[in-house]
């Protein structure tokens, strides 16, 4: 069973963020790539964690409607199924943002997943913490996790019969020596899903 994490690496919101920041005027400077990192750097530096904490309410919540699935998640998942792979999405989302509107996080994923033709047969997992996240990887005997966050791989608990995949679209973790590190899909098929010879 290969486990696949759920914001930021099925969902990409990159224009969801950019929305969220435009509205509360803290995009980066011009000439600065717009993605995630950036954002956050730019709201950190405008209003602290308070700003940047808003704007993941605004981006998870209310402005999901604007994310995308990843270019090569589809394509990964009807691989995996045509390999006989199980999947499971594990996430550790919280159930409402810590500061903003009381919207439902994980009911917004769910329906955004349905509304973008994400298989419904695939289980998804609400986890409360990381540390209950990586149990659940553990329990699962989960083969390898596909994850964007490299402090999931980093918690004491992380099972050493689960191949960490850090998915790093942005390229922000170049310098990740602690696992495999992929930059899409694509990649992350071949190296999850090889060719059968």
């Amino acid at each position: 069973m290969i486990a696949l994490d759920l914001d930021n690496t099925i969902i990409c919101y990159d224009v969801a963020f950019r929305a969220a920041a435009e509205d509360a005027d803290c995009l980066p400077l011009d000439g600065i790539p717009l993605n995630k990192a950036s954002i956050k750097a730019a709201a950190l530096d405008k209003g602290g964690n308070d700003l940047w904490t808003r704007l993941q309410g605004v981006a998870y919540g209310t402005g999901i409607q604007k994310a995308k699935l990843f270019p090569g998640c589809l394509p990964f998942v009807n691989r995996a199924w045509n390999r006989k792979e199980k999947l499971v999405v594990i996430s550790h989302k919280t159930e409402y943002p810590v500061i903003g509107p009381k919207v439902n996080l994980r009911m917004a994923a769910i329906n955004w997943l349905g509304k973008n033709g994400f298989d419904s047969n695939i289980p998804l997992i609400f986890c409360d913490s990381r540390e209950e996240k990586v149990e659940r990887i553990k329990s699962l005997a989960c083969r390898a996790l596909l994850d964007d966050l490299p402090e999931v791989y980093q918690t004491p608990a992380f099972p050493a019969a689960t191949r960490f995949v850090l998915f790093d679209p942005a390229g922000a973790h170049a310098g990740w020596s602690l696992s495999r590190r992929v930059g899409s899909w694509d990649e992350a098929a071949d190296l999850l899903l090889p060719p059968r010879i």
